[in-house]
């Protein structure tokens, strides 16, 4: 018998889930990164339009896929553009694909801090001091350092600011009133909606994150938890090194508070230890699936796969509770740019840099067991070198 196809709105890593389990997949990419397609449990790769560019578009292609197999088939998404257009469409959604939506309110509060400050005061949920920008007069009443976070970073790395800066950074650390008027007034030249937040000393290294699939009544089928050891840039940057660590205070606390909103779905919640208070604080939480998956299921649990299962009715899912914590992600290149930048701080020795890479390891592209996705990104990157000898050349 044929197994049902997901479909996989995502990237490699996320692929790579399905294939680990011998589930079929259709993969679809909105960023035109097809390595997706070449895993090796791929049955069909399509290319859709960007949702942040063109929502009507991407919503049209997938309820074509919709139409053709004639059947709900479980859908998975990865970013926020995606996790828009479904909050946008929820009903459609919920009739053409098989997902275990949470609230709008909560899928909004994922998508938008303002909302996601509104969710935290209406259940009184741990995050450090925060203001919408709207209760903010001059920057003379808050106390810093403070951090100044996009409502939504659906085009925030767009945005003249990032490119002035020059860097993918999430979030900017502001140290004093001067830096604060000098970036609220070119954030709101731009018409980004921000929020304020008291910043929690400490390195990126102290973000815990919490992952795991909820049912229809609020259950976790299974969690675990990650630690960032390593982002680009070093401050507020994009992950380029994870590993997974065993903490039951973050899968508690995490249990404890979406079983109070009634989630259903998919989960990353992030958290910062301070290290003074031994306190974490929550920063955000995403609806939604992500790299860490990848990571997890090659760790012992493979949440996707997990969610697939559920999906299809099946009443018997064997959900394991053990994971390993000594293999580690990591993104080779961003990770390289990073050492550099932080031993020019003097942030790290090169030394310190080797001996944090010992260990066994997973990566961002290539993988032993499924090397089409590594040859296809070896082709595509030859050919793009070619293309700027030839443009020197002429």
């Amino acid at each position: 018998m044929t197994k049902t196809p997901a479909v996989v709105l995502g990237n490699l890593m996320m692929g790579r889930c399905f294939s680990l389990a011998g589930i079929p997949y259709i993969g679809i990419t909105t960023k035109n990164d097809k390595r997706l397609f070449y895993s090796k449990s791929c049955i069909k790769g399509l290319t859709l339009p960007n949702p942040a560019k063109h929502p009507e578009k991407t919503l049209e292609g997938l309820l074509k896929i919709a139409d053709e197999y004639g059947e709900r088939l479980p859908l998975f998404y990865t970013n926020d553009a995606q996790l828009q257009l479904i909050s946008e469409n929820y009903d459609l959604f919920n009739e053409k694909f098989k997902v275990n939506l949470p609230s709008q309110e909560v899928i909004n509060a994922g998508l938008y801090k303002h909302i996601f400050n509104g969710l935290v005061k209406k259940y009184d949920l741990p995050i450090p001091p925060t203001f919408h920008r709207d209760e903010i007069m001059d920057g003379t009443e808050l106390d810093y350092p403070v951090i100044i976070k996009p409502t939504s970073r659906i085009h925030w790395f767009n945005s003249q600011v990032i490119k002035e800066i020059g860097s993918q950074q999430k979030v900017l650390l502001i140290n004093s009133l001067e830096e604060f008027v000098y970036y609220r007034d070119k954030i709101n030249a731009e018409e980004i909606d921000y929020i304020i937040q008291k910043y929690i000393p400490g390195p990126e290294s102290n973000i815990l994150s919490y992952h795991s699939f909820f049912d229809e009544n609020s259950e976790p089928l299974t969690s675990y938890c990650g630690r960032k050891v390593r982002t680009y840039p070093y401050d507020y940057g994009l992950s380029c090194y994870l590993a997974l660590v065993k903490d039951e205070n973050v899968i508690r606390t995490s249990i404890d508070m979406l079983k109070k909103i009634e989630f259903r779905g998919p989960i990353k919640i992030d958290y910062k230890l301070d290290e003074d208070t031994g306190k974490i604080y929550l920063l955000e939480i995403n609806p939604r699936y992500n790299m860490w998956h990848y990571l997890g299921a090659k760790s012992g649990i493979n949440l996707p796969a997990l969610a697939y299962e559920y999906h299809l009715g099946n009443k018997n899912i064997s959900c394991p509770t053990e994971y390993r914590t000594d293999i580690k992600w990591l993104s080779a290149f961003q990770d390289f740019q990073v050492f550099r930048e932080m031993k020019e701080k003097n942030l790290i020795s090169s030394l310190g840099w080797i001996k944090s890479l010992q260990g066994k390891k997973i990566y961002q592209t290539y993988a032993p067991d499924d090397l089409k996705p590594v040859l296809y990104g070896l082709f595509e990157t030859s050919k793009g070198v070619i293309r700027r000898v030839r443009r020197l050349i002429s």
